[in-house]
Formats: structure tokens, sequence, C-alpha cells
């Protein structure tokens, strides 16, 4: 018997709120921005070239869905008409793309690699501009306002990066 006592609960580690909020406010070093586009340009290099899956595709455009965030949160703005511009084209892809019902790599316009590619450079700078702190919220909001309004949200893993980086 417990005599009324309660099980004692396992305590989680205590971290300094000194040291989360340096964690939180340090801006990426290079190899971590590097990891970040790598996967991003590999999946853009796919989709000029025509042999994007659709996960490839889905992480492009995810990645301009997340740098809308960045221009709306207000941390780095200016940039909301290249951003648009990727969004549509991002949009007219996809229709073409899923004519079919399945997915099958489409022709492109050079409008469109165009818009991709200026926003995908355009990313990496919001990204320079940005804390780790401010970037961890931002997905967390996207992915949470995609979740809630039907989207689909997918956790692509380390391996799968990697894959599509090399």
């Amino acid at each position: 018997m417990t005599h009324g006592r309660k099980k004692p609960r396992q305590r989680r580690e205590m971290r300094s709120p000194f040291v989360i909020a340096l964690m939180r406010a340090t801006k990426h070093t290079p190899e971590e921005l590097a990891s970040i586009m790598g996967p991003m340009r590999a999946c853009l290099k796919a989709v000029r070239e025509g042999v994007a899956t659709q996960l490839q595709f889905e992480v492009l455009q995810s990645s301009m869905v997340i740098a809308e965030a960045i221009e709306h949160s207000g941390i780095v703005r200016g940039l909301a008409d290249h951003i648009a511009s990727a969004l549509q084209a991002c949009s007219a892809i996809e229709a073409r793309a899923l004519t079919s019902g399945a997915w099958q790599q489409t022709e492109l316009a050079f409008t469109e690699l165009d818009a991709l590619a200026t926003a995908v450079d355009l990313h990496e700078y919001q990204l320079q501009q940005l804390s780790a702190g401010e970037l961890h919220r931002i997905v967390q909001q996207t992915m949470a306002r995609t979740a809630s309004t039907g989207g689909n949200v997918v956790r692509v893993s380390e391996t799968d990066l990697a894959l599509m980086a090399a």
C-alpha cells in the first residue's frame, strides 16, 4: 500500500535560463546553413533537371512556405514579391505534375525556374539573418498552421535529407 503517497516523478534536467536564451539567440554557423541549404539546392537541381520526385518537390515548396512565413514575421522584409512568384510557380508546377493523379515530372518554363532559383537564394539570405530560436518558432508555427488547415505535415529524416543532397 502506498498510504496516500504519490509516486515520485523523475525530474527533467534543468538548464540554466541563460544557456537556453543563448542557444535560441545565436545565429546559424556556415556549416549549419550548408546543412539546411544543401538538400534544398539538391531538390531545386532535381526539379530543374526534370527528375524530381514528389517528396523533393514538396521539400522545395515547403521551404518557400517557410520563406513566406519569415517575411510575414517581419524579421526579414522586402522579399514578398519574389517569394510569391516562387509559390505561384510551385502551384503551377504541382497542378501540371498531378494532372494524371500520380506525380509525373513536367516541363518547366524559364520564368518558373528563375522564380524558384531566386527565391532559394533569398531564403538563404533570410536564414543568415535569423537566430536559431526565431527559425524554430517560425517552422513550428508553419507546421501547426498547415496541420490545422487540413494540410499534410511530413517529417523528413536526416537520412532522407542527406540522400537528397547527395
